[in-house]
């Protein structure tokens, strides 16, 4: 039975950015077992039938306690020795906070999934299922001022970004994002 920490890579960036997609992609190249944990899949897992009437600060209130309980689900399979990807945007400065406290000790990585503005509009028509203008007020997202790799999906497949990250997965620094914010909070 595996002892250690399972890993986590965190694929960060806006909506319609092809977070999901590479998660999905990643699966495959990867070395091992990996378990993809979109938030989304957290989200879909909570009733609406409670939530449809509530006003916004509940529902801020709401959202921010699934939040803290993703992040929390993470650790956990990670604990146990479970490597995992979690397909999250960071958009708001108290997710970066809590996972940093939350994932002390494990080994993470910091992949900034950047897509051009026309093709996120794009994608967000297409899909229909998002809120249109929702990946262009997620800027902050990319306001976190460091990560371990960077992909653009703008012109790049989901399987070539995958490809990409499982690359250089291996020759990262020892000293990653996430022990840099800590050096710096």
């Amino acid at each position: 039975m595996r002892e250690a920490k399972g890993r986590v890579v965190i694929l960060n960036g806006a909506s319609s950015s092809g977070k999901t997609s590479i998660g999905q992609a990643l699966l495959s190249q990867l070395p091992g077992p990996w378990f993809l944990v979109p938030v989304d899949a957290f989200g879909a897992m909570r009733s609406t039938s409670h939530t449809d009437a509530l006003n916004d600060a509940d529902l801020a209130e709401v959202l921010k306690r699934t939040r803290l309980g993703y992040h929390r689900a993470v650790a956990g399979l990670a604990s146990a020795g479970n490597d995992v990807v979690m397909d999250y945007p960071l958009s708001e400065w108290w997710r970066l906070d809590d996972l940093l406290d939350v994932l002390g000790g494990y080994d993470v990585t910091l992949v900034e999934v950047r897509c051009s503005s026309e093709e996120l509009a794009r994608r967000e028509h297409a899909r229909g299922d998002r809120t249109v203008g929702l990946a262009q007020s997620q800027g902050a997202v990319y306001e976190l001022g460091d990560r371990d790799i960077l992909v653009d999906t703008t012109r790049a497949t989901p399987a070539a970004c995958a490809a990409q990250i499982a690359e250089l997965l291996g020759s990262l620094n020892k000293l990653k994002a996430f022990d840099r914010f800590r050096r710096h909070a």
